[in-house]
């Protein structure tokens, strides 16, 4: 006899696996034999119809050539006739391969006898009409080709229709086995399932009562009944859970008792290790009151403990803009760490630390607190304002000698200052194309520098989106026509007014056609879009040009990303600088493409409320 739960479970188990295999292979076996008729019914007898068909166009057109060639063009009328020849010969050793009804091998027979008469037959017109006389081609074509040409066709229409006759009867076949499948697995399927259900029904009765009975006992210790015991009533698990039980609720009271004291130390140990955490911490309630703070938090604020605990967060920090971030995370559905770096100033230095929050949340996934966590990141925003500093100054000293080596090599290219060869040319050309590049490199690095070193150069204003758009396209609308490319603008229905920098939007949207137009052909197409969706305005330039490889669309707004083998790569950072625009007013841009068919870029900006 089976003494362990799981054991009895594992006799259940095999048991409803086999009746589920018994239905499968009963499945599996009629459907073979329905895959094997349907088979042969579907591929088989429509290949030789095909076939024929085949056949009966090339003889067709074989006869048409034949008409052509006695009554318009003799060279034209031979070379459709033998075209056509080779296209019949080609089908018909498809059919001659191909055969699966009986009497279908002496029809393919006849018809190639026949088809050779037929070939020689148009050799002796052709011998007629090079004696110039009409009449008598005419009635040979009329007396001997034609009929021989009708014959042909009566027998490729018989391989048609000896193979659709079988077809039809094939069909029958097949739908009297799907009925008497469909016949012997609703049987089995109805048995099983009954009997199935039949044994689950009483094994899970009989394996589960001494569970309820631990279940109802577990709730009366929940209401303090310490002394509860449950009656073993089996040898397997859950009788080795009842015995456990049994002597858990004898020493619980004793447990809880002298644990006590552990529980308490345990809490002094937990929030000395808080006090000791270098970045300020403050703990809250759902009702935003403080409960705990570290002596790193009470340094940040100039605050005491002891004069702040069970007040609310804006009674003791005066930070609007903190606490609404703060009470947006944690009325958010976001299960993640949030965090945003918040600006303070204390003991007259400037500090940047990054808020994180984490939600207290229960076994129910019931909220009754907060965790806010100050990481202090000065040094690094130092750092990185030490390096936008380095770029912005070597940027500058490298703009003066470009201007300077640009304006030489074009006086030298004018001949201002001597003449020049031609191959010297095409050196100074160079120089001023490879100038003129570092210089535009030079202009974003800039301009990429300003953009991450304050977002108090934007001016956002209201702007109708169709003039935005309408001002972009007109620089490009002749760069398009030369190169054939259709640059089309869909406009929404309404007019919409969106709150943006003027110029740097516009920015944004010539970096996106310019791109689109450097990588598309002749004759492609660059449309340019604007609607509302989830209350932003988005805009998107689409393309059908050469598309960007899936390795590339993630990191394509990354600095200094540039396609590996496009032949007219830029800087590699106009997209850098697209995105840190349009994410600093408050909007996001992305890609989506196919490689080979095209790109669509698409950014959103606020809606002017």
């Amino acid at each position: 006899m089976i003494k362990t739960l799981k054991g009895k479970f594992l006799i259940v188990y095999l048991f409803l696996v086999f009746t589920i295999a018994v239905v499968g292979i009963a499945s599996i076996a009629n459907i073979y034999s329905l895959e094997r008729s349907i088979q042969g019914l579907m591929t088989d007898n429509y290949k030789s119809i095909d076939a024929a068909s085949y056949m009966l166009e090339a003889l067709e057109g074989q006869n048409s050539a034949a008409l052509t060639y006695m009554n318009i063009n003799k060279n034209q009328g031979i070379a459709n006739f033998y075209n056509h020849s080779n296209n019949f010969y080609r089908w018909y050793h498809v059919e001659k391969s191909n055969l699966t009804e009986v009497g279908e091998k002496q029809l393919v027979r006849e018809i190639e006898n026949s088809y050779v008469q037929y070939l020689a037959l148009f050799s002796q017109l052709q011998e007629r009409a090079v004696k110039n006389n009409t009449d008598e081609t005419i009635n040979f074509y009329n007396n001997k080709m034609y009929p021989q040409y009708s014959e042909l066709k009566k027998l490729i229409r018989g391989v048609s229709n000896l193979n659709e006759e079988a077809m039809f009867n094939s069909k029958e076949r097949v739908i009297k086995d799907s009925e008497q499948s469909m016949y012997i697995i609703s049987i089995l399927l109805v048995l099983f399932v009954l009997l199935g259900f039949a044994v689950a029904w009483l094994s899970l009765n009989k394996f589960l009562s001494p569970l309820y009975a631990l279940r109802d006992n577990m709730r009366a210790l929940k209401e303090g009944e310490l002394d509860k015991q449950t009656e073993i009533v089996s040898e397997d698990e859950v009788g080795e859970l009842s015995k456990e039980f049994n002597d858990m609720t004898k020493r619980l009271l004793q447990f809880e008792q002298s644990t006590l004291g552990k529980l308490l130390a345990e809490k002094n140990k937990s929030l000395a290790i808080v006090k000791s955490i270098s970045d300020p911490i403050l703990v809250m309630d759902t009702d935003y009151k403080i409960v705990l703070i570290n002596d790193a938090f009470e340094q940040l604020f100039n605050l005491s403990e002891e004069n702040i605990l069970n007040k609310y967060f804006l009674e003791v920090v005066r930070n609007g803009e903190l606490y609404d971030y703060i009470k947006n995370t944690y009325n958010s559905d976001e299960k993640e760490v949030q965090q945003k770096i918040f600006y303070f100033s204390y003991n007259h230095k400037d500090y940047y630390y990054n808020v994180l929050v984490t939600k207290l949340m229960e076994v129910d996934n019931k909220r009754y607190g907060l965790v806010v966590l100050f990481q202090n990141v000065t040094e690094l925003k130092e750092i990185e304002k030490l390096k936008g500093d380095f770029i912005a100054t070597i940027s500058h000293e490298f703009k003066t000698p470009l201007t300077s080596i640009m304006m030489g090599a074009s006086l030298i290219c004018d001949e201002i200052a001597g003449n020049v060869n031609k191959k010297q040319k095409e050196i100074i050309s160079t120089i001023n194309e490879e100038s003129e590049k570092l210089l535009k490199l030079v202009n974003n690095l800039l301009h990429l520098s300003k953009l991450e070193s304050s977002k108090s150069i934007f001016k956002l204003e209201a702007y109708s989106i169709e003039v935005i758009i309408e001002n972009s396209i007109k620089g490009f609308v002749n760069q398009a026509y030369d190169r054939n490319i259709s640059l089309h603008y869909n406009s929404i229905d309404y007019v919409s007014k969106v709150k943006v920098d003027f110029e740097k939007t516009t920015w944004v949207l010539n970096n996106l056609i310019s791109n689109a137009l450097k990588f598309t052909h002749r004759g492609d197409k660059i449309i340019i879009s604007s609607f509302i969706k989830q209350n932003k305005m988005c805009v998107s330039v689409k393309d059908t040009g050469e598309g960007i490889p899936e390795n590339y669309v993630e990191k394509i707004f990354e600095k200094f990303v540039q396609v590996k083998g496009k032949e007219d790569r830029g800087t590699g950072l106009g997209l850098a600088i697209a995105k840190e625009i349009v994410e600093a007013q408050g909007g996001e841009i992305w890609c989506e493409s196919t490689f080979g068919e095209g790109s669509t870029f698409t950014f959103t900006i606020q809606l002017y409320e």
